[in-house]
Order: C-alpha cells, then structure tokens, then sequence
C-alpha cells in the first residue's frame, strides 16, 4: 500500500474502523495512532481531525477507499487485512466483527 493517501481516504479509512468498533476513548486512541501511523500513515493529527470532519456514511466510505486503490481487488484485500489487524487489536467482540464482515461483504460485491 503507497505511503501517500488523500486526505479523504484517511478519513474514510478512520470512518471505517469507528463504525465498527464504536468506542473508542482516550486511552484506546494511543494503541491506534500507532497502528493507523504505521500501516495506513495515517498521523494522530489526523486522526483526531478526524470528529471535526464530515462525516460520511459507510458506503461512501467504502466507494471513496476503493477509488483511492484504484478497485485494485489486490490493495482492496490488503486494506480490508489492515483493517481486521486494527479491530483485532480491539479485543474484537462478536458485534464488532459482524459489522467488519459487512464492510468486508461490501467491498467483495464489487470484485
């Protein structure tokens, strides 16, 4: 995945993980700064812009993600691996990974 992302993909990227994890406190935020940091460059500036942003829903999540990776089914794959990571990191409960394998479900429709 390419070190430079458009703003919008970082904010759907942020969108994506919010909806399925939901909450998500001060003490969270850390473990995921550096996750986001490290695999999507994503910066905790960003990340806390992130509420003052927009907010879309999570279609126009998914289409604005899939635009940025050019429908590239392969860097799709590779997000969509980046983002379990991330909600593993959660503690990941049952509802949690029932709304990541509707996002997941959602992507794949268009392969």
């Amino acid at each position: 995945m390419s070190n430079k992302y458009s703003k919008e993909f970082k904010y759907a990227s942020i969108g994506l993980l919010l909806n399925i994890i939901q909450k998500v406190n001060l003490e969270d935020n850390i473990k995921y700064y550096k996750f986001f940091q490290k695999k999507l460059h994503i910066n905790s500036d960003e990340f806390e812009s992130f509420k003052e942003h927009e907010q879309m829903s999570q279609s126009d999540y998914i289409n604005t993600i899939s635009k940025e990776l050019k429908h590239k089914n392969h860097e799709i794959l590779q997000f969509l691996m980046t983002l379990n990571r991330c909600i593993i990191i959660d503690g990941c409960d049952l509802k949690s990974y029932q709304r990541f394998e509707k996002i997941r479900d959602s992507f794949l429709e268009k392969f």
